[in-house]
């Protein structure tokens, strides 16, 4: 049974890892500005199937908006590469996938696109491989002044009320950061098809903060055989999809999607 969370209660932004039975172990990734929590409740989704989960801080991440605008995205994958590579040594032998939210998602396309030897299967979550041409016109005129960070007037994107309040993300965006998050998004979208691991892609259709049609740009791009690809559209969610109205649906077709993969591999 997964915690419920009511009206003004805070979840926990800290990294966590939760012993599995065996079956694998799964790198759980978060999205840009966010925390751990955005990943909880697939974690001991997975974790109740079986899986050894890990769900990491990403650098610069945590609530403060001074640390994240010192950051940018070698630092955001460097992390996300360090947690691969202890989770490889924690899980010795046991195959291993991983799943991003958001920029998380293009963090592991890059973690599966350098690594295809660790890594057995993937999911992408609400993957930005652009953004609505106006945004990046603003972002673009706006990095002229270095210093500024933009607020996040409508809080997180989420249908469900009681997760957005609880989500302790970071309430602003440093202007640095967008501008090295779009640099990712070219960088990785330029390396789509070097990325071959059987793959779960998920997208909510009224995501108010990553077009929908990135979904299918992803799925033509990546190297992943038509036979060991899946697309999943969720019609009520918002961008957090982890958290949203409709994550049971998606946890479980990760949970299939990963039971497959992973123990195909053993």
């Amino acid at each position: 049974m997964h915690r419920r969370y009511r009206d003004g209660v805070r979840g926990d932004p800290r990294p966590f890892f939760l012993a599995g039975r065996g079956r694998g172990g799964v790198l759980l990734l978060h999205g840009f500005t966010g925390t751990p929590f955005e990943m909880s409740l697939l974690g001991r989704a997975l974790a109740e199937r079986g899986f050894s989960v890990a769900a990491p801080l990403l650098a610069g991440h945590g609530l403060d908006v001074r640390a994240l605008a010192a950051t940018g995205w070698p630092e955001w994958l460097a992390s996300a590469e360090a947690a691969l590579l202890d989770l490889v040594e924690q899980l010795r032998g046991e195959p291993l996938a991983v799943v991003g939210l958001s920029m998380g998602g293009l963090l592991a396309l890059e973690l599966c696109r350098r690594h295809p030897d660790l890594l057995r299967a993937a999911c992408f979550l609400a993957t930005p491989l652009w953004l609505p041409s106006w945004q990046m016109r603003g972002i673009g005129a706006l990095g002229r002044l270095r210093g500024i960070s933009l607020p996040k007037l409508a809080g997180s994107d989420v249908r469900d009320r009681a997760m957005g309040q609880a989500n302790p993300a970071t309430p602003r965006m440093p202007i640095t950061c967008l501008l090295s998050l779009c640099e990712l998004m070219k960088v990785v979208r330029g390396r789509l098809g070097e990325v071959d691991r059987p793959a779960l892609l998920a997208h909510a259709v009224h995501d108010h903060t990553v077009p929908y049609a990135c979904l299918g740009e992803l799925a033509r791009g990546l190297g992943t055989p038509r036979a060991d690809l899946r697309c999943l559209s969720l019609p009520r969610s918002f961008h957090l999809i982890t958290l949203d109205v409709e994550r049971e649906v998606l946890f479980a077709a990760i949970g299939d999607h990963l039971t497959r993969y992973l123990g195909a591999a053993r």
